[in-house]
Formats: C-alpha cells, sequence, structure tokens
C-alpha cells in the first residue's frame, strides 16, 4: 500500500509491518522491495529461532482495514464503472 503524506510517498507491507518513505512513488516501491528482500533474508538467516515470528508479523489493525478498504474500493471502481455497466456494441450498419 502506498500513499502520499505532506509532499511524500509513504509504502507499507502490511503482511510484515515494514514502511519506507521516499520523494515519488516510484523510489518508495523500490526501496520497500528492497527492505522486505532484506528483512526476509535476514530473518531467515541471521534470526533463524525467531523466523516464525518475525514472517506473521502484521500491520497495526488501522493498517490492515485500511488496506483492504482501498483493495475493496479499487475493485468497486473497476466492477461499477459506466463502461462496465454499459459495454459498447458496435452499430448494425
Amino acid at each position: 500500500m502506498a500513499m502520499q503524506r505532506n509532499g511524500y510517498w509513504v509504502a507499507m507491507c502490511v503482511d510484515l509491518d515494514l514502511v519506507v518513505q521516499a520523494s515519488t512513488v516510484e523510489s518508495a516501491k523500490k526501496l520497500l522491495r528492497e527492505q522486505m528482500r532484506s528483512y526476509i533474508e535476514e530473518a531467515m538467516t541471521v534470526d533463524a529461532e525467531q523466523v516464525g515470528y518475525l514472517l506473521k508479523r502484521r500491520a497495526p489493525l488501522r493498517y490492515l482495514a485500511l488496506y483492504y478498504l482501498f483493495k475493496w474500493f479499487n475493485h468497486a471502481k473497476s466492477r461499477l464503472s459506466y463502461e462496465a455497466a454499459l459495454p459498447v456494441m458496435p452499430a448494425k450498419a
């Protein structure tokens, strides 16, 4: 999930409770992917004893709710759009 806040972008992985901040959405996505990769790699090697806990860590409930609300809204928006409700049919000649 990514959202703009006060001129910068915040991206969050709600499944691992990781957050990054960047000046562009592309940079935020890239940083989040790198952070996720590094976090999982370290959990699997350095913190192997705690790997079960570290990989099941979730974001606070309010962020999970916000994520699923955004997800539902985007799905509903695409399914309930005017174009989807009234498909364009070719005119008969």
